[in-house]
This record gives C-alpha cells, sequence and structure tokens, in this order.
C-alpha cells in the first residue's frame, strides 16, 4: 500500500474540520512548516483551497465553503487580543492609553479600536 499524498491529506482535514491554522497542518502531516506551504501553494495554484490570514495566523480553507460560516467568533478574539498584546497593550491599561500605544506602532487598529467605541 503507498504512501497517501500529502495534498489529499489536506483536502481530508479541510473537509472535516473546516479552516485549520497552516501550522495544524504541518504537524498533522508530520512535515515542516515550509513543506506545507509548499502543498498549500500548489492547491491554491490549481483553485481548491485558499489562506485568510486572521490575527497572526494564515487559515487554509476550502475555496468553495463559506470559511466565515466555520470560524468562532472566540477564535477571533483570542487572536485579536493576542496581537493587541504583542503591541504592548495591557488589560490594566485605560482606552486612551492603548490608543496612544496602538498610534505608535499600528495606527491602523487603533482607527479600528475608536470608530468600534464611536458605535457602542
Amino acid at each position: 500500500m503507498g504512501v497517501k499524498d500529502p495534498k489529499a491529506i489536506i483536502l481530508e482535514i479541510l473537509k472535516r474540520e473546516g479552516p485549520v491554522p497552516v501550522y495544524r497542518l504541518a504537524k498533522a502531516l508530520g512535515v515542516s512548516y515550509g513543506a506545507v506551504q509548499w502543498y498549500i501553494y500548489t492547491l491554491e495554484k490549481e483553485g481548491v483551497v485558499e489562506t485568510v490570514k486572521i490575527g497572526k495566523r494564515r487559515y487554509v480553507v476550502l475555496k468553495a465553503s463559506d470559511w466565515m460560516g466555520n470560524v468562532k467568533v472566540g477564535d477571533i478574539l483570542d487572536e485579536f487580543l493576542l496581537t493587541l498584546s504583542a503591541l504592548g497593550v495591557k488589560p490594566e491599561m485605560t482606552l486612551r492609553e492603548a490608543l496612544e500605544t496602538l498610534e505608535k506602532r499600528a495606527p491602523h487598529i487603533a482607527e479600528l479600536l475608536r470608530r468600534m467605541m464611536e458605535k457602542i
């Protein structure tokens, strides 16, 4: 019995689990991050999958799927909090302090937070 094609395994995982971070695919296949990126690249060229960046992670999704219908809000919020933390925002900061910090390192996120606060 031959070894299963890594691209076929990736597709099976995506069909079963929905959007999956690239690092998890590498772990599931037992290959390097670079190797799984190559398989994903070839699947993208074939028009079967696409990658979506959420926070700092890249997720692989089946192109025909509604990936937003499979991503959990909690996962997005966790990624957003990790991003804010990496940019120097601490939970004990006031909103003003956080915005001042973000203005220096990520003005686009500062603007997003301002707009969100206007809606609340």
